[in-house]
């Protein structure tokens, strides 16, 4: 008897999966993914699907009789990069911090004097030096042997080192200091240590209090100085100098809340606990304001700040992912069954079909409440209805790339898991510590960096940080795209029961489970689907569709 194949058909935001099955055993019979072509919902998206339908009907040597899909919701997901405003530290100023190559070492605070003003003798000094080191190098080491009082030197060019080893004094030098912005201050303090070592006295605010007669109410002022300069060798404080005007304008981005427009800062640590829909709309760098019906958002720098990164290791902003609200159902089954030339029904909900065939996991009991893991939403469903949420694995891949300061390809890559650093082109250092032996050579360019498994080999992604703290920020970051996800979703959705089964692309992350068992009560069970017995965590809404489809036939 000729097989009589029904398709089940879902079209992600990024992939697009088509499992094909025997109607009457009820069985899988060949399966598969593609990338989404364009938008999810869009022609190309279901002429892509109808393309890899065909290609599965010609690999079993049999036509389809009837496929399944489901309604087609679109999402939005951007990314914000929004500078913090810098923090309110009245009259005192960092001009500099973490120059690429200081010179000298030493602390010294002083009265800012150009070169050629520089006084024989009397209060420390910090000397201004505009002119390059083959003139002010000679210049300064004459007035230093004289005993004049200089503390510290500060250089518009990128000449510290050449300046400091020719001189006879260890005092610090600094440079690519805008000598204007300084020259007005009335003291300056200039700290240097050794490479990889922490600043020792420009980061104790009793110090910087005490060399600038600081009043006690501006101890915390001090503070936030100090907190700066966190993990730098070399920085450069002012005090007495202009203080910058704080601006007054409306919020450039926001996010609209039920007790109104708030800052995406307050936005991102209200959105922990949202339930789905709380917030309504929002708007970036002063942009017209979007319509969504959820919105999941990250503040990045919050991440890299509370995991106590080195300064400048990672950069600050925020990630959005944005549901659009439905402006009516996107005709999937009208269009595929023209693409396909063969009928199509259409399901009530994609979690819904993600309930249906997640439950086909050998062991799953009859009250599982799925998790599928999506590269736009996170939808999360049991016996007693359906909770759609933004965020996922795209939201995930844009946070990365916003705090590694990467692309968005290498982004992917790096999110999936461990990494190494390359120590040399055959030797690398593993997240625990452990060395270990690459499979193929590396470029000696890619020695030093932070490395991962990529398309064609190891991945070179930052020099900026090391596999602990890569370890570190991803797991953190997981927590808060995806555990964040799946604890509204559970919240709105109610007693999770005896089982949550995880389904999805990104359900394939060997972290996943680990990130959502931290969201679960004590005493909920916990597994990753194996859709079918067969088809592995990926294809649960497939399936699900594609029974559907069986039923109907």
């Amino acid at each position: 008897m000729p097989l009589r194949l029904v398709a089940g058909v879902d079209i992600g935001n990024a992939t697009t999966e088509v499992v094909l099955a025997d109607a009457l055993t009820r069985t899988p019979v060949a399966w598969d993914r593609t990338m989404t072509r364009g938008p999810k919902g869009s022609p190309s998206s279901i002429q892509g699907a109808a393309a890899l339908v065909r290609r599965l009907a010609r690999r079993a040597s049999a036509e389809v009789t009837l496929a399944a899909v489901a309604p087609l919701r679109p999402v939005r997901t951007s990314t914000a990069t929004v500078p913090e405003p810098p923090p309110d530290t009245g009259r005192f100023a960092v001009p500099v911090a973490g120059v690429a190559s200081p010179g000298g070492s030493g602390v010294g605070v002083g009265r800012p004097v150009p070169l050629g003003e520089v006084p024989a003798a009397g209060e420390p000094v910090v000397a201004l030096v505009a002119a390059g080191y083959r003139e002010a190098a000679p210049r300064l080491r004459t007035l230093l042997a004289a005993g004049a009082p200089i503390v510290a030197v500060l250089l518009a060019a990128d000449e510290a080192r050449l300046v400091a080893n020719r001189l006879d004094a260890p005092v610090p030098v600094v440079d690519g200091v805008d000598l204007a912005a300084v020259a007005g201050a009335a003291l300056v303090a200039v700290e240097v240590v050794p490479p990889g070592r922490p600043l020792r006295r420009l980061t104790d605010p009793l110090f910087l209090a005490g060399s600038f007669g600081a009043a006690p109410a501006e101890t915390g002022l001090l503070r936030r100085v100090a907190r700066r300069l966190a993990d730098v060798s070399s920085a450069v404080v002012t005090v007495g100098g202009p203080v910058s005007a704080r601006s007054s304008d409306p919020l450039p981005s926001w996010v609209r809340t039920p007790s109104g427009a708030v800052s995406l800062v307050e936005a991102a640590r209200l959105s922990a606990d949202a339930r789905p829909g709380a917030f309504p709309q929002y708007a970036v760098d002063g942009g017209e304001p979007i319509e969504v019906a959820d919105l999941a958002l990250v503040d990045v720098g919050a991440l890299t700040s509370s995991l106590l990164f080195r300064a400048g290791a990672g950069t600050g902003g925020y990630a959005l992912a944005g549901l659009l609200p439905s402006a009516g159902p996107v005709p999937a089954d009208e269009l595929l069954a023209e693409a396909l030339d063969t009928p199509v029904v259409r399901a009530p909900s994609e979690a819904a079909a993600a309930l249906s065939g997640a439950s086909t996991t050998p062991g799953a009991p009859p009250d599982v409440v799925v998790v599928d893991l999506g590269g736009g939403t996170v939808d999360v469903v049991g016996p007693d209805g359906e909770q759609v949420l933004a965020g996922g694995g795209d939201l995930l891949t844009a946070a990365v790339a916003l705090g590694l300061d990467v692309t968005r390809g290498v982004a992917e890559w790096a999110k999936r898991g461990p990494a190494v650093r390359v120590e040399t082109p055959q030797l690398a250092v593993q997240e625990d510590g452990d060395k270990v032996f690459l499979p193929a050579p590396q470029s000696a360019g890619a020695v030093g960096w932070l490395a991962a498994p990529g398309p064609a080999g190891m991945l070179p992604i930052t020099v900026r940080i090391g596999p602990a703290e890569w370890r570190a920020f991803r797991l953190a970051l997981k927590q808060a795209v995806l555990g964040t996800a799946v604890r509204r979703g559970l919240a709105a959705a109610g007693d999770p029961g005896g089982t949550v089964l995880v389904v999805g692309g990104p359900a394939g992350d060997d972290e996943v489970l680990r990130v959502v068992d931290a969201v679960l009560p004590d005493g909920v069970g916990l597994g990753r689907g194996n859709v079918a017995g067969a088809l592995g965590h990926r294809y649960a809404v497939a399936w699900g569709l594609a029974l559907r489809a069986a039923d109907d036939l």
